[in-house]
């Protein structure tokens, strides 16, 4: 009967296995990784970037803004697409988000207390609000950023009485891709955006985008 040859493996051939084998595991930890990263990424996306909104130490006069369980699918800012949602939130603990307001006219304006066209533009936004809120509109002032009490200074001089929001971590401002202030959006009763105004608004152009969305 005839002996089996022993099989011997060279020390280099030895090495380069472990080599091999250390690659692969490598490589099947970094694919695992990525995966979780993925997972979160998907999960963050649909149920809203942002945490609950904070209202701890705002008067109770603001709302601050928040993304928490809001779902974007489809929404752009821009004009002809779905307006993405956003939600905002008071101390008392009633909270909204744009979505509520379907089937109303609504603007969604960010501004800041230290912009001079945004304190220009706001006694015309003011007088459009008092004028047109018995036929639906909703004008949402988005501030920026700022701390509350300058914004309730701010919401006192001029007689604000729309919703002013606190974007705090500037979620929505992100979310409607605005790095300048003041813009505008004009959002018809569907939810879809109608008309993106940047800068300045006078008195004049304000009403012709109001023409654009209100009944």
């Amino acid at each position: 009967m005839a002996k089996k040859k022993k099989q011997y493996r060279s020390n280099y051939q030895q090495k380069k296995s472990n080599k091999n084998r250390q690659i692969a595991i490598g490589v099947i930890i970094l694919g695992v990784a990525l995966a979780a990263v993925a997972a979160f990424l998907l999960f963050s996306n649909q149920s809203g970037s942002g945490g609950t909104a904070d209202t701890s130490n705002i008067p109770d006069s603001l709302a601050v803004a928040t993304l928490a369980g809001i779902k974007n699918s489809g929404a752009q800012p821009v004009q002809g697409k779905p307006a993405p949602n956003f939600g905002f939130r008071y101390p008392d603990g009633s909270s909204y988000t744009l979505a509520d307001f379907r089937g109303q006219p609504v603007i969604v304006n960010f501004w800041a207390t230290w912009c001079p066209p945004c304190r220009r533009e706001m006694p015309g936004l003011v007088k459009a609000y008092e004028t047109h809120k018995e036929d639906g509109l909703m004008i949402i002032e988005m501030d920026v950023a700022e701390p509350a009490e300058a914004v309730a200074q701010f919401v006192q001089e001029y007689n604000m009485t729309m919703p002013v929001v606190l974007d705090r971590r500037q979620e929505v401002t992100r979310l409607y891709r605005t790095d300048s202030f003041p813009t505008s959006f004009f959002i018809d009763k569907n939810g879809v955006i109608q008309a993106r105004w940047i800068g300045y608004l006078p008195e004049d152009q304000l009403a012709l985008n109001l023409e654009k969305i209100m009944p």
